[in-house]
C-alpha cells in the first residue's frame, strides 16, 4: 500500500507545490538580490529626473505636477518589467538548466506550479514597488494610498507574472523571447499612458492602448494616488485580461507536460 502522507488532505489543496516553486526561485533570488536591487533603483531613478526633473519641470497634466503624473506610469513601469522579467528566468531554466522539467515531473498540480511562479514574480514587482515610494518619499510627491491602489497594483503584479510564464512556455526557441519582448513589452511600455496623457494622442492610438492591460493599470493608479476620480470600467478591464492570462499559462503547463 502507498504511503500516504497527506494526512487526508487532498492533493490538489496542498501548497507544497507551490511552497516547493516558491522558495526554489527566492533562493535563487537571494544569490543576486543586491544586483536586482541596484539595477531596480539606477533605472527609475534615471527616469524621474530625465522626464519628471529635466523635460517635464514646470508643466502639468490635468491639473498634476508633471513630476506626480509621471509616478504612477513609471510604477507600474517597472513592476511591469520585474514580474515580466520572470519570463526569462523560466526560460532559462526551461531551455538549459531543465528545472521546468523537474516541475513537470513532481507529483504536484500543474496550477500550483504557475501559482509558484506567480508569487515568485509579485515578490520581484513588490521591492520594486518599495523602491518607488522611496523614491516618492524622497521627493516628497503627495501620493495617496488607497484600498483601490493596492487591488489595481495587487492585480497589475499578478497579471504581469502570468504573462511573463506564459510567454516562457509559449516559445518555441530561447531566441525567440526577445522577439516577442520586442513587439509586446516596448510598444506596451511607450503608448499606454506612461510618459504622456492619453486624452491628449489621436483617436486610433486612444482606442489601440485599450487592448494593452498596462494601459488600465496606469490609469487606475494615477488617479487613485493622486485623489482622480477613477474609471471603474478599467478594474473590470484589468480583470478580464486577468483571467485571460490565468486560462492561458494553466492551459500552457498542461501542454509542456504533453
Amino acid at each position: 500500500m502507498a504511503d500516504d502522507t497527506s494526512g487526508g488532505t487532498p492533493d490538489g489543496f496542498r501548497l507544497d507545490g507551490i511552497l516547493g516553486v516558491y522558495y526554489r526561485e527566492m533562493r535563487v533570488l537571494r544569490t543576486r538580490l543586491v544586483r536586482n536591487v541596484l539595477a531596480s533603483m539606477i533605472s527609475p531613478a534615471l527616469f524621474l529626473v530625465a522626464f519628471g526633473y529635466g523635460l517635464g519641470r514646470g508643466h502639468s497634466y490635468g491639473g498634476l505636477p508633471y513630476l506626480d503624473f509621471l509616478f504612477a506610469g513609471l510604477l507600474a513601469m517597472s513592476t511591469l518589467n520585474a514580474c515580466y522579467g520572470i519570463g526569462t528566468d523560466l526560460n532559462i531554466a526551461r531551455f538549459y538548466l531543465k528545472v521546468f522539467d523537474e516541475y513537470l515531473i513532481a507529483p504536484i498540480p500543474r496550477w500550483q506550479v504557475v501559482a509558484g511562479e506567480t508569487l515568485y514574480g509579485v515578490t520581484k514587482g513588490l521591492i520594486n514597488a518599495i523602491i518607488f515610494f522611496a523614491y516618492a518619499w524622497f521627493a516628497d510627491l503627495n501620493l495617496r494610498l488607497t484600498p483601490l491602489f493596492a487591488l489595481t497594483l495587487t492585480m497589475h503584479l499578478v497579471l504581469f507574472s502570468l504573462l511573463g510564464f506564459c510567454v516562457a512556455l509559449a516559445v518555441r526557441r530561447h531566441g525567440d523571447q526577445a522577439a516577442i519582448n520586442t513587439f509586446l513589452i516596448t510598444p506596451m511600455t511607450l503608448l499606454s499612458g506612461i510618459f504622456f496623457p492619453l486624452d491628449q494622442a489621436p483617436l486610433v492610438l486612444r482606442a489601440l492602448v485599450q487592448v494593452f492591460p498596462v494601459s488600465h493599470s496606469v490609469s487606475l493608479m494615477r488617479a487613485s494616488l493622486t485623489g482622480g476620480n477613477p474609471d471603474l470600467a478599467h478594474l473590470a478591464a484589468l480583470a478580464g485580461f486577468l483571467a485571460i492570462c490565468c486560462l492561458a499559462a494553466l492551459r500552457l503547463a498542461r501542454r509542456a507536460e504533453g
